[in-house]
């Protein structure tokens, strides 16, 4: 375990060096699209708080499925650092909010990644069927890219929608006296997936906000393109955008650093754009993110410290640790 994950860590940094090292090799031809005003960074910072918003409000949402309803300033500030220190290696931000909600509210383990699987499931279908419907109404399957793109699109919504609603296996679900610590998690994990699709209002509410999301990203992506000067069709940039989701989660990088950039510069040429343009344009983008990560961030990992320092140890005491 441990070698597979410095394995993981060391193809990240092999990833990212690439890819800086890519840029800086074009810089020369890319350096004429850079026209970043004082009042692009304040309106794309403005649209970054907004996703922050919106993204929290989502978790806020996910909880109540659980009956679990903090305040939504707290949810905030936990998201806000959960996605600081998910940029360390091995996804401690979401270490971090498993312990979190865990000792705060009681929420075991099992039902967390159920939370979790289901933020990345919906966030990943809205952001692949937009895209699909863009691609087939306003750019047509014509080209090779944009069939290959749509393709991609249909696969992994088919796949997502699948996972999300398949049935499982009743001996998942029943309590057959295997006390074990495995059984005992794949058990809860199972009750808590049917709590979680019993209700198909709240799940449609839940998708509508992660698509809240998926939008409040294409918005950015459509700033920093336009400012770039690429005459992108608006609805271009919901693609760009489902491309930048659907990547998102891919963890052999800290924050998805290099394989997000990648995947967005090749949807970028479906659309008509340069390649080397289009990475420049993701790694802006990616630059934006993390200059609001580690600012507004920060500031809400210091006020969660402050509130509760014992929350950012990876253990829950043992009077709090059910399975």
């Amino acid at each position: 375990m441990k070698m597979t994950r410095w394995l993981k860590n060391l193809l990240g940094a092999v990833v990212i060096i690439l890819l800086l090292w890519y840029l800086a090799r074009h810089w020369d031809s890319l350096r004429g699209f850079v026209h970043l005003s004082p009042a692009t960074i304040v309106y794309l910072y403005l649209v970054s708080t907004v996703g922050g918003v919106v993204g929290s409000y989502t978790i806020q949402h996910l909880l109540a499925s659980f009956g679990i309803k903090p305040k939504f300033w707290e949810m905030f500030n936990l998201n806000n650092t959960t996605t600081l220190l998910n940029y360390l290696p091995a996804k401690f931000g979401t270490i971090y909010r498993a312990n979190y909600l865990k000792r705060h509210y009681g929420l075991i383990y099992a039902h967390f990644g159920v939370i979790f699987l289901y933020l990345v499931l919906l966030m990943t279908m809205a952001a692949s069927l937009i895209g699909l419907i863009v691609l087939i109404t306003v750019y047509g399957l014509s080209k090779s890219e944009t069939l290959l793109l749509a393709m991609i699109f249909a696969v992994t919504l088919v796949l997502f929608a699948f996972i999300s609603f398949m049935p499982l296996p009743k001996r998942f679900l029943a309590a057959d006296g295997r006390s074990g610590k495995f059984s005992s998690a794949l058990r809860n994990f199972a009750v808590g997936r049917a709590q979680m699709t019993a209700n198909k209002p709240a799940l449609f509410v839940n998708m509508l906000l992660t698509a809240g999301c998926f939008l409040i990203s294409s918005v950015r992506l459509g700033i920093i393109y336009h400012s770039m000067g690429q005459n992108v069709h608006p609805a271009g940039y919901l693609v760009l955008g489902a491309v930048a989701y659907v990547t998102m989660f891919i963890g052999i990088t800290p924050g998805s650093l290099g394989p997000r950039e990648l995947a967005g510069a090749f949807g970028s040429v479906a659309l008509g754009v340069d390649f080397n343009v289009g990475l420049l344009a993701f790694a802006i983008d990616r630059a934006v993110a993390m200059v609001w990560c580690f600012t507004i961030g920060l500031v809400s990992a210091v006020y969660m410290w402050y509130k509760s320092p014992q929350d950012f140890k990876t253990a829950v005491p043992p009077a709090q640790n059910p399975e």
